[in-house]
């Protein structure tokens, strides 16, 4: 069966603890060394991850201040625009208006003329066609310029010259 040598358990447990310490001594230290170089290459990494997140976000808020603050100019640049465009439609209208009385005026002023050229033709036909008329009356004919007088001075009295 099994036979247990007691120099051999005691070799044994030796050999263990001299590959033990061996070990520690040589391979356990640059291993944890290595660990540690990782852990810090990791946490590092963590840290500076965490800053650009940081500086994502500010950069973020930064972006959506100034992105607010040129909604806000473009609303401003759309209600002067609007205010403007009302300005000018008034100021055309008012001009529009303006032109129109200048031209109805002109053209009641023109009217008022040709009436009274109309009214001075008029005239001076009635006064051709009463000389002629009252000369057939008559028979016997005046001179032109008294004749002319007459009939002035009769169209006055009436109200028809003015």
């Amino acid at each position: 069966m099994l036979e247990l040598n007691l120099w051999t358990v005691i070799f044994s447990v030796i050999n263990i603890l001299v590959l033990f310490f061996f070990l520690k001594k040589f391979l356990f230290g640059r291993v944890n060394d290595i660990l540690e170089k990782r852990a810090q290459m990791v946490q590092s990494d963590l840290d500076d991850a965490k800053k650009k997140v940081a500086e994502a976000d500010q950069l973020k808020q930064q972006y959506e201040e100034t992105l607010s603050g040129a909604k806000q100019e473009a609303k401003q640049i759309l209600h002067t625009a609007k205010q403007n465009a009302d300005v000018q439609g008034s100021e055309i209208v008012s001009r529009a208006q303006e032109q129109a009385e200048t031209m109805l005026d002109e053209a009641h002023r023109e009217i008022e003329r040709e009436r009274q050229e109309t009214l001075a033709g008029v005239q001076s036909e009635i006064a051709d066609l009463a000389l002629v008329a009252a000369a057939k009356l008559v028979d016997k004919k005046l001179d032109d310029e008294t004749n002319r007088e007459m009939v002035n001075a009769f169209l006055t009295e009436e109200g028809v010259k003015q």
